[in-house]
């Protein structure tokens, strides 16, 4: 199996080559990861979900800006009724993967997520890789504690992105 990171990636980052693309993309990936979506920016995204039989349908999704197409079980539903909070509104099956939904959803550029993104990327950037906690007299200097840490604020203004677990 391949390394997820290669010998040679790993020493050109470890030199400071490409480490600010690096740092961006990892808090971009975490950011994401722990909203359960992309957020931003708007994309047109086909996704497959499983019916459960009911008449509310929650799409993977807090910003819904179009519906393109709705397919239940292969055949195209016409006139879905839908609401930007990524909900529609259908008689849907009971079954798994039944329903596939081609959308346009995300948000434009939200300032206070994309501020998350910046300021950790930039921590990252600014901490040393590898580094270990040391104390010289009175001084204490803690070591990094990963690639991206989230402080409790930027955690809170993540919170109004995530997606709730759907069922």
């Amino acid at each position: 199996m391949d390394a997820l990171i290669g010998l040679e990636q790993f020493q050109e980052l470890m030199a400071g080559t490409g480490i600010e693309e690096w740092q961006l993309n990892v808090a971009n990936g975490a950011v994401r990861s722990y909203c359960g979506w992309h957020v931003a920016p708007v994309v047109e995204e086909t996704v497959i979900v499983d019916g459960h039989g009911g008449t509310i349908l929650d799409l993977p999704t807090l910003r819904l800006v179009s519906i393109e197409e709705v397919q239940v079980q292969g055949a195209v539903v016409e006139d879905v009724e839908w609401s930007a909070d990524g909900t529609l509104r259908g008689q849907w099956p009971d079954r798994w993967r039944s329903i596939e939904v081609r959308m346009r959803h995300g948000f434009d550029a939200p300032a206070d997520l994309l501020g998350v993104v910046l300021d950790a990327a930039a921590r990252a950037v600014n901490s040393e890789l590898g580094g270990q906690a040391e104390t010289i007299g009175p001084f204490s200097f803690s070591a990094s504690e990963g690639s991206t840490a989230l402080f409790a604020h930027e955690v809170a203004v993540l919170n109004r992105y995530k997606l709730p677990r759907l069922p």
